[in-house]
């Protein structure tokens, strides 16, 4: 008897990471996606060294580097009195083949899955298709979705919920989504000038410090990248209109220079994590579970290490080689702690050190993240928490619920 496939809702970078590790496996999946096709939203688009390191067993490691563009340096800055802090990623060197940020759009991490899945004779990927209702029983979940044709109804003996921060699986689960979103958003705008032109000693990555308004520049292959904050006053289509961008680059590059814009997206800002990652045979992963500010490039990251982590758990439980009961609960105690003590914590750092206020304050957050720049064994620790190097190394992947006990024993 031919098993069912698992059915993964979300055909965004981390459902498509879980197929990709399942298929590996020798195991069936359907991908179900709202939406028509892939997306092209460039979105997230650093993948750190913790996250290569894990991606490296399925090929796409070696793939990415060939996409991407190694930031050897991460710079903190301050709008008025320049740069404060820089954090070298060689310190990294003897620690991970990859010491660095490599810098890519996730939409291309996206386009490079969905062409492997689509050759492969294990995965259905159905775009265009919803989920709009789930009951389960003791031998696995029956789904509802709505296609253009109607409604239809699927078997699977797992199913996991990949689809977003607004999502339906997390919302069907009657699962709680704890934590608060910021008033103000975030708007991120791509253009292919050169911003190294304007601010000549700026590195591929930079975050700097305004407390009226912050500015997180970055390089991706296509273009340079700037986010800053919109103020709670200001309505969405204001912010997108062009002269009030163009004013905002000219501001942070300080010119009068107009530039092409080929790329504008605002961000709502939120920090919150479900109160459990799984409910019988149902399991929540990447944003659906938990969501961050992008303050550290750790979103996707954290996302990628969901699918990994439970993609191996679901490897073992369709091989029938544990207890699925306890892989499950591990991975969903496993992965909210990282996306507690480590994820959150680093993004509100990262926050804090940009928007901080008071002129005290600010002065003694920089002055912190200079002195631990300047000191390799606090720099090293910093840069292998951020990387997510320590996040793997201290709460392991995919690790069986045995080891991960052992693991957390003193």
């Amino acid at each position: 008897m031919v098993q069912d496939p698992i059915i993964i809702s979300g055909a965004g970078p981390v459902g498509l990471t879980a197929a990709e590790i399942l298929t590996q496996q020798g195991i069936r999946v359907m991908v179900l996606e709202k939406s028509t096709e892939p997306s092209k939203e460039w979105r997230a688009s650093t993948f750190h060294a913790g996250t290569m390191e894990l991606l490296e067993s399925t090929g796409l490691a070696d793939e990415l580097l060939c996409r991407g563009i190694v930031a050897d340096k991460v710079q903190y800055r301050d709008r008025t009195t320049g740069l404060y802090a820089e954090f070298d990623y060689g310190l990294l060197k003897d620690e991970t083949k990859y010491p660095f940020r490599l810098q890519l759009p996730q939409s291309t991490y996206v386009q490079m899955i969905h062409e492997r899945l689509q050759q492969s004779d294990l995965a259905e990927l159905r775009y265009g298709t919803e989920v709009t209702g789930l009951v389960q029983d003791e031998a696995g979940i029956t789904v509802t979705v709505k296609t253009d044709e109607g409604l239809e109804k699927l078997r699977t003996p797992y199913l996991l919920g990949a689809d977003g921060a607004r999502s339906t699986i997390r919302k069907l689960l009657g699962l709680s989504f704890e934590g608060y979103t910021l008033e103000e958003r975030f708007l991120l705008v791509g253009t292919p000038a050169a911003f190294d032109q304007y601010l000549p000693d700026i590195s591929l990555v930079n975050y700097i410090a305004d407390p009226q308004e912050f500015l997180f520049i970055l390089k991706v292959p296509e273009a340079w990248r700037l986010l800053y904050p919109i103020p709670p006053s200001v309505t969405d289509e204001e912010a997108l209109h062009d002269e009030r961008i163009q004013n905002s680059l000219q501001r942070a590059l300080q010119t009068t220079d107009r530039f092409p814009i080929i790329e504008r997206m605002i961000y709502r800002v939120h920090q919150r994590v479900a109160n459990r990652f799984y409910q019988g045979r149902a399991v929540l992963l990447g944003d659906a579970a938990h969501i961050n500010s992008p303050m550290g490039g750790l979103g996707l990251n954290s996302g990628i290490h969901d699918a990994v982590d439970l993609g191996r758990r679901m490897v073992r439980i369709m091989w029938g080689q544990t207890d699925p009961e306890a892989e499950l609960a591990t991975y969903s105690q496993v992965r909210r702690k990282v996306a507690i003590d480590y994820v959150k914590s680093i993004t509100e750092k990262n926050t804090s050190v940009l928007t901080e206020k008071d002129p005290e304050r600010r002065i003694q957050l920089q002055r912190d993240y200079a002195e631990m720049a300047q000191d390799p064994i606090r720099a090293r620790s910093w840069l292998l928490r951020s990387g997510m190097i320590a996040s793997v190394r201290e709460q392991g992947i995919g690790e069986h619920p045995e080891s991960t006990t052992t693991r957390s024993q003193p």
